[in-house]
């Protein structure tokens, strides 16, 4: 002989939010009579929750570092300094020639003579 016996189970759920669900149990029982037995039984049920959460994502990138660098470099620099020269100036010139000549010229003389009268 079988004796249906239906059970509601209590669960208990291992969250914040509890919820008390009545779940129908058969057993199976040898009994002279058939009787019909309801046992309410907590039994717990776990809650699943699903959350959907963004996580940033890690990207690697290659970093510019400028580390500034001060440098002493010496560089000769052209020096430029005026003077001024006298450059004497070369003039062409005629030049003229003094010879010496000498001449014998014959010059009449007018003669005076001087006359005492006394």
């Amino acid at each position: 002989r079988h004796i249906e016996v239906e059970m509601i189970v209590d669960v208990h759920v291992p969250h914040t939010q509890e919820e008390i669900v009545h779940v129908p149990k058969i057993i199976q029982q040898d009994r002279i009579t058939q009787q019909h037995v309801e046992i309410v039984v907590e039994v717990p049920v776990p809650m699943i929750q699903e959350e959907i959460v963004h996580v940033p994502k890690i990207l690697q990138q290659e970093r510019i570092t400028q580390q500034p660098v001060e440098m002493m470099v010496e560089v000769p620099v052209p020096m430029i300094q005026e003077e001024i020269v006298h450059v004497p100036m070369i003039m062409q010139q005629p030049r003229h020639r003094h010879i010496e000549v000498e001449m014998i010229v014959d010059v009449h003389v007018p003669q005076t003579q001087e006359e005492i009268v006394h």
